[in-house]
């Protein structure tokens, strides 16, 4: 049974309904956060995460336009009446950016660029739909067709030919082997490194020899997420 929401949660939902039904894939944080004129990201992150918690969304992890309503829309409508200034029916609705796309065949796929992430100190993850590339994922994952890309920050790869500005290829996974180079989450952020666990604590291990692996203990009470797997690099020059 879903929970009551606040006017703006409701407004918020009820435009990620609308534009799901209308453009067939889900806002981004970003457009959420244009559309209702707030000016930090982390205000929409915390709208998801209430409607996520009350049962209307459900939203997988670090995955840009990953929302998915779970309500009819009349649940959002019912507490939208006597509507706030900022609800989005007192606005026109955003529509999606035209962009050219190809039809995507089984000898046609394109590699979604996603966001960035670090390779050195976690950064936030702030999820930004960049762009489309015409690499077919299979070169990576064969068969896999939710893999995607990640543009890197930071240097705390490069003894793994990782550089900054260099995409790295996820294939979502929620586990990993030791020595396996992963995207992961922490309290947030987002880093790339290898994965160790030694008697139940994790090791985030870079490859640059200047820096410091990150550990992470049982009673750290930190908020640890295996995105994925790093499955290839790609590099493109100017």
């Amino acid at each position: 049974m879903t929970k009551a929401l606040t006017k703006r949660q409701a407004g918020v939902y009820v435009y990620i309904y609308d534009y799901v039904q209308e453009n067939h894939y889900p806002p981004t944080v970003r457009e959420i956060a244009d559309a209702f004129d707030i000016k930090s990201t982390n205000g929409v992150v915390e709208h998801l995460k209430a409607l996520a918690r009350k049962g209307f969304i459900e939203k997988d992890g670090f995955k840009s336009r990953a929302i998915r309503p779970l309500v009819p829309r009349e649940e959002g409508l019912k507490i939208l009446e006597g509507r706030e200034e900022n609800a989005p029916a007192s606005k026109p609705r955003r529509q999606a950016p035209a962009r050219h796309t190809e039809p995507q065949t089984a000898s046609h796929k394109k590699l979604r660029i996603l966001g960035r992430i670090a390779c050195g100190a976690p950064i936030f993850a702030e999820e930004n739909f960049d762009e489309d590339i015409d690499v077919d994922p299979a070169l990576f994952c064969r068969g896999e067709d939710n893999t995607y890309a990640l543009r890197v920050r930071g240097t705390s790869m490069i003894g793994d030919g990782i550089m900054p500005g260099d995409l790295v290829i996820v294939r979502p996974q929620q586990t990993a082997e030791d020595g396996e180079m992963i995207a992961a989450m922490l309290d947030g952020c987002a880093t790339v490194k290898r994965y160790e666990k030694r008697k139940g604590i994790v090791h985030l291990i870079p490859s640059n020899p200047d820096m410091d692996p990150i550990i992470i203990r049982p009673e750290d009470n930190v908020d640890f997420q295996i995105l994925g797997s790093i499955r290839g690099v790609m590099r493109f020059y100017k």
